[in-house]
Order: C-alpha cells, then sequence, then structure tokens
C-alpha cells in the first residue's frame, strides 16, 4: 500500500480486477491524490473434487464417443459459461494427459462441440488445443447462448433421442439455459437434456478477516487518523464489522456507540446497506449513488470536511459540483427514521445490485442467477471492457435465504423492487440535457462501422374491433420507433427529453424475421417527429363511423418492447439493424411470438424509389429521396442503408433475419486499432439503460419515456 503521509486508506473490499481497475485509477487520481485504494479479495472459489473426478471418468469411460463403454453416446456437447468452470475442466485435461495411457484427442473427438458464451471462456479453452469446436461466444449472455445451442444442436441431432448436454457449473448458477433447451414448450426434436453438474464453490475467502483486520490495524498503528471502507457484497460483512471492533459479540448487533469514528464505511448501493441494517442493526456511513468509483466518491463529498481535515486538503471544484448536483451524503449515524428511503435526490437511485441482486423483498426476480464478483471472470461486459459502465455491483448471496444469483457475464435480465421509487425528477432532466451525456471519449472510442445508436421501442396495435388480442392474428401492425442518440452518449439516470428525430416505422407482416428464410417489408411512416406528436397522432387510439359497420373503434397501441439499437455496416458492406430489449425484464411469449429477442439484429437494405417493385410491396407515394442519395444507389434496386436515409416518409426497406453475431462483426481496421467492438457498445448502452429504467420505474419506465399515462395504455405485456 502506499504510504504517502496524508493520503487516506480506502479499503476496497473486492478482487482487483486485471490487467487494470477503474476504481484504483479513479481514486488513485481523486482529489489531488488524495486516496490510497488497497483491495481486500472477498471471494473465493473452490473446486470440488468429486465433481473433477466424475467429469474425468465420463472422458475416460468414453461418455462422449458414439461407440463408448457404456453402448451408447452418453454426452454429445458440453457449456461453458464461467472461467472457473474452464479451469475445473483445464485441471480435469491435464490430469487425464498426466497419465499418458488415454489420448484425450480421441475421447473427445472433433463431433463434440463446446458452447460458450464470450470470448474470455473461449479463449480459455482454446489453451487446451483439443479437437472440439467452440462455437457461441459471440453470444454475449444465457438468453442468446440457450437460443444458438436450441438451433445449433438440434441441428446436429435432429432426431428425439439427442445425447446429453454437460453443463459445468458453479454452486450459484442461473437456470435459463437449462430451462430452454428442456422446455416442454418445444416439440420432441427440438428438446435437448442437460445435466448440470456443480464443478465448483463460490464463498468468502478464508483468510479475508484476517487480511481485512491486518490492513486496517496497520493503517492506525502508523497514524493514520481517516480510512474508508467500501462494501461491495453482503459477503464478508460480519468480519468486517468484527475486525472494526464494532460487532457486539454476544448480540451478533452492532454496538450502541453513537461517537464518531475515524473508519467510515460506504456500500456499492442499498441492498448491502440495508443487510447491514437488517442483519447487524448497522447503518453505514454512506451509501453510493450510483456503483461507481464516481458514485462513490459523490457521496463521499458531504462526508468529507472530517477527512479533508485529516489529509490537509480541500475539495476540488469538480466534488462541490459533485455534492451539489448529485446527492447529499447521508449523516455518518441516521436517525432511525432517516435509515431508508431518506435521500435528498428525488428519485431512488438503481444500482448494479439492484439489478443483479435485489434484496429478499424482491420476490418476483428470477431464481437463476450464477454469481461471483462482478468484473473477476465474466463474459461480455464485466470481463471484457470494466472501465466502460459500472460494473463492481453487489453480485453475492444476500444471505443465506437469498436464491437471487449471476451468471458469469449474464447480468441483463433481472427484476428489482424498487422500495417505492416514483419516475420523479432527476438532476438529469432538471439540467435541461436529460440523462443523455455525450462523452468525448466514448465518442473517439467508438468503432468504425457503427453508424447510428440509439433507443427502440416496439408497438403492436390490435385490429379494428379487437380489445385483447389472443393472437399475432388478431393484430393490425407491428411497429417499432427509433430515438438516435449521439455517437459519444452514454446513458445516465431520467427520462429521455423529446428531441425531434424520431422516425416511427410499420411492419405489415405484424411479425419480424426469425430466420435468413423470413424477408418482410416495413417503411418509415413517420421521420424527424417528436414523441408528442406520436402520443397524439399516433399512440392513443380513434373512434370514426362507417356507412356499414357503424361506430368503428381503433384501439391504443401496446408497447411490447423497449431497448437500445445499432446501426452497424460490416466488411462485406450490408447494414445490419441491432438491437438488445431492456423492457419488460423478462421476455414471454408475445415477444417470442413477434421474434423479438433479449438480442437480435436484422439484415437491412433499403430499396431504390426508381425501380419498380410488386403492386403487393409498393406505396403509392415515394420517399421523395434527393437526387444525391438517388445517385448513391448506382441504379441498383437495393442499397445498404444509412440512416438518413431513414429520415424520409415513405422509406421502403427489407428486413432478413440473420444471427446477431454476423451484424456485430468488428473491422479489421478496429481489431487492428484495439478498438471496442460492436456488441460490447450495444452491451454497454444496454447495461446503462437498464439502470436507467430501473431508477425511473422499471417495465413501467417505459411510460415515462414516451411521456403517457399508464392509466391510458395496456402495460407491457408478455402474455397473451
Amino acid at each position: 500500500m502506499d504510504k504517502k503521509e496524508g493520503r487516506i486508506p480506502i479499503l476496497l473490499l473486492k478482487t482487483k480486477s486485471e490487467p487494470a481497475d477503474g476504481y484504483e485509477e479513479y481514486f488513485t487520481s481523486f482529489d489531488n491524490g488524495s486516496y490510497s485504494p488497497v483491495f481486500v479479495p472477498v471471494l473465493e472459489h473452490r473446486f470440488k473434487p468429486d465433481a473433477l473426478g466424475q467429469v474425468r471418468d465420463y472422458i475416460i469411460g468414453g461418455s462422449f464417443l458414439r461407440d463408448g463403454t457404456s453402448g451408447s453416446q452418453k454426452y454429445g456437447a458440453m457449456i461453458f459459461t464461467s472461467q472457473r468452470a474452464v479451469e475445473a475442466f483445464t485441471k480435469v485435461v491435464d490430469d487425464i494427459r498426466s497419465l499418458g495411457s488415454y489420448s484425450v484427442d480421441q475421447l473427445l473427438p472433433h463431433n463434440i462441440p463446446f458452447y460458450v458464451v464470450g470470448p474470455a471462456t473461449a479463449r480459455g479453452l482454446r489453451a487446451l488445443d483439443l479437437r472440439c469446436p467452440i462455437i457461441g461466444e459471440g453470444t454475449g449472455n444465457g438468453d442468446a447462448l440457450s437460443a444458438f445451442i436450441l438451433e445449433h444442436y438440434s441441428g446436429l441431432y435432429p432426431e428425439p433421442q439427442k445425447p446429453t448436454i454437460l453443463f459445468l457449473v458453479g454452486d450459484k448458477r442461473r437456470d435459463i439455459i437449462p430451462r430452454t433447451l428442456q422446455s416442454e414448450s418445444l416439440s420432441p426434436e427440438r428438446r435437448s437434456q442437460v445435466h448440470e453438474l456443480v464443478i465448483y464453490e463460490t464463498g468468502e475467502m478464508r483468510s479475508f478477516k484476517s487480511d481485512f483486520t491486518s490492513l486496517w490495524s496497520q493503517n492506525k498503528e502508523r497514524g493514520v487518523k481517516s480510512q474508508w471502507v467500501v462494501v461491495f457484497s453482503p459477503t464478508g460483512c460480519r468480519a468486517m464489522l468484527e475486525g472494526l471492533g464494532l460487532l457486539d459479540v454476544g448480540t451478533g448487533k452492532a454496538k450502541p456507540d453513537g461517537a464518531p469514528r475515524d473508519t467510515l464505511i460506504a456500500t456499492i448501493g442499498p441492498t448491502t446497506r440495508d443487510y447491514l441494517g437488517k442483519e447487524f442493526a448497522f447503518t453505514p456511513d454512506v451509501c453510493a449513488e450510483t456503483p461507481s468509483a464516481e458514485g462513490i466518491a459523490y457521496t463521499m463529498a458531504g462526508t468529507r470536511s472530517s477527512t479533508r481535515n485529516a489529509a490537509g486538503s480541500s475539495p476540488n471544484q469538480e466534488e462541490k459540483k459533485a455534492a451539489g448536483t448529485k446527492r447529499k451524503a447521508e449523516p455518518a449515524k441516521p436517525s432511525p427514521e432517516s435509515k431508508r428511503g431518506k435521500k435528498a435526490a428525488p428519485t431512488k437511485q438503481a444500482t448494479i445490485e439492484e439489478t443483479i441482486n435485489a434484496g429478499e423483498e424482491s420476490k418476483d426476480a428470477p431464481n437463476d442467477i450464477e454469481m461471483k464478483e462482478a468484473g473477476q471472470d465474466g463474459e461480455g461486459p464485466i470481463d471484457e471492457h470494466p472501465e466502460a459502465s459500472p460494473l463492481d455491483g453487489e453480485v453475492e448471496e444476500f444471505g443465506k435465504d437469498n436464491d437471487k444469483k449471476i451468471e458469469d457475464g449474464d447480468d441483463r435480465k433481472l427484476e428489482a423492487k424498487d422500495d417505492g421509487a416514483s419516475s420523479g425528477t432527476s438532476k438529469a432532466e432538471t439540467d435541461g440535457k436529460g440523462p443523455v451525456e455525450e462523452s468525448s471519449q466514448r465518442e473517439q472510442n467508438m468503432v468504425s462501422n457503427i453508424l447510428e445508436k440509439g433507443i427502440i421501442y416496439f408497438f403492436t396495435r390490435n385490429r379494428v374491433g379487437i380489445e385483447d388480442a389472443d393472437s399475432v392474428g388478431d393484430l393490425q401492425r407491428t411497429f417499432f420507433v427509433l430515438r438516435p442518440l449521439p455517437a459519444g452518449a452514454k446513458l445516465n439516470n431520467g427520462a429521455l427529453l423529446d428531441l425531434k428525430n424520431n422516425r416511427l416505422l410499420a411492419l405489415p407482416k405484424k411479425v419480424f424475421p426469425k430466420s435468413h428464410s423470413d424477408r418482410f417489408m416495413a417503411f418509415v411512416e413517420k421521420a424527424n417527429t417528436t414523441i408528442q406528436d406520436l402520443k397524439d397522432n399516433f399512440f392513443k387510439g380513434s373512434t370514426y363511423e362507417t356507412k356499414t359497420a357503424g361506430t368503428r373503434h381503433n384501439e391504443p397501441v401496446t408497447i411490447v418492447a423497449e431497448g437500445v439499437y445499432a446501426i452497424t455496416r460490416t466488411e462485406d458492406r450490408s447494414t445490419h439493424l441491432a438491437y438488445a430489449t431492456t423492457i419488460p425484464a423478462e421476455l414471454g411469449e408475445i415477444q417470442d411470438d413477434l421474434g423479438i429477442r433479449s438480442q437480435g439484429s436484422f439484415l437491412i437494405s433499403v430499396k431504390n424509389p426508381e425501380r419498380k417493385g410488386p403492386a403487393s410491396a409498393s406505396l403509392p407515394q415515394g420517399p421523395g429521396f434527393p437526387k444525391e442519395i438517388i445517385e448513391e444507389f448506382r441504379g441498383l434496386a437495393w442499397s445498404e442503408v444509412k440512416p438518413n436515409y431513414l429520415d424520409y416518409p415513405n422509406c421502403q426497406i427489407l428486413l432478413i433475419g440473420e444471427k446477431t453475431e454476423k451484424a456485430v462483426e468488428p473491422t479489421t481496421k478496429d481489431k487492428k486499432h484495439d478498438k471496442e467492438t460492436p456488441m460490447e457498445e450495444i452491451e454497454q448502452l444496454e447495461h446503462e439503460d437498464e439502470l436507467r429504467v430501473q431508477h425511473l420505474n422499471g417495465d413501467d419506465s417505459v411510460f415515462v419515456d414516451l411521456q403517457i399515462s399508464k392509466k391510458d395504455y395496456p402495460k407491457v405485456p408478455t402474455t397473451w
């Protein structure tokens, strides 16, 4: 630890992310270097010897061979969604190789696919140099991987009787993959059996208490007057309080001592704050407004006077601004009345921990998440670009009785109670900019083949006279709205401001293409319009008179999903519309029937209005493209989509179903310059949007965004 005179130690109860940790980088330079960040790991992963032995026996016993010793092939594939599972499997393979009596390549033949959720697990498996194909790394999360496996494995084994798939997991895991692959709603030809084998366990590091107590004591012994402890998870809280001498061993509760402390405690969010209160009757000094280094720093600002006196410095202008415009810190010892919910900010901040580990009150949250310390060994946004968004949230168990867990790399579709939060008015809304923050660094790092990014909404409208739709057949039409954002935009809290840049597109086919054989036309119905205009002239229903049928009623639209999107251009000069949904928290049969996925994409082309097409696919009036756009078609009937083409009503586009990985292929140039991939930008934007809508009002946030009353429109449905 840096022992520079006057530096304030900040003990971060988490594993340091490699190769760089955003918390270390931030606090090392924060407030002119007044802090000295130190990491104290809390979690450790332990392999289960019996399970390792089982895997070894499966391999040596020929369970992956079509003519194995058992007479039939037991397993036809393996699934890996965490680096720990890869490490465990690596140990098994190394043990078999060390025996010298078996050929692993023969026991694990090339027809056994290894399904992985992201590049980190893929890299670990490739290091084993096996012949098994490693596929699925572009999926990024459990939902997408399960859909990928469903299609791929059914292609390998089209018959009902398939070999079982072996899934190596930790003791805290999400069950979306086995639930999807084994669903009774699938036909026997598509259904696959999954054997989940718990191969490692996650728990509190045995040395944590002694390590933490030793560091804290050493700081006191060398004369440090003030220290901070930042808690990222309920795991380790008891040991932390015991190490600080704050716990009464007789009662198991915090000592009733209101005297000022020279060690201040911050939690990354309200779940751990509430856990400390419920379990130990202890109230931390501050709770981070947002789960990031910046969020912690903002909430420390209100208590900084005492720590600044110790350090001999004063807050800089940025900190003063943070203290005034974000959230005033809670007092060191709040009164019982202010213990929960009494915040200066008018709306409750949503945090990573709410997204992935909502407290015991959240009975609706999925009981199926594999947990780990964020930024440590996951996939997707957690592993690939930890500096891009606040990802070191609370991800450990909420006490022994809590069953909300996190799968490596998949912190996406979780529902958290809002503890009475309302949409309110955030700082972002009152400063005239809304939640959209333009970052020059974000824009500079933007991949070259993302032509546009933004928020996407999906709507349906029932056929005339049908109040409640029972199936796609009861729909009149499906629509989607594109709401572009600046290239360098990142999302903070609040409702989006209403700008005149929205586009409404109609899909007469009613459903989105689900495979490459589906090719559906869509057209721009409105462009360069406001949400207010859509509210007045599109969202709401209408009543009209006909000579033959009398009074007819058009139902209001139904909002079926919201998310983020990117229009991308790949090196084969094709353009794509890729998206990731944020609302609803859990997609249902309605979204599935409409072809809306957790992550999806379409190959998109725009029609040359000067080339005639089938009468059934033509509009009475063209888009009125200017001459320069017409010339860009070079006489071709179809062209790649440029975002400005979509700013013309009656512009026709063709949507073709495709696999998401095609739409997010990075360019050679971007790979050479080590830029982020389109998928990473989409996932980062998606993650920011998830936090934003959780802060507003969960799934109901879409009504706030669209400036419509929840009372006047159907809630976001998942079943017919």
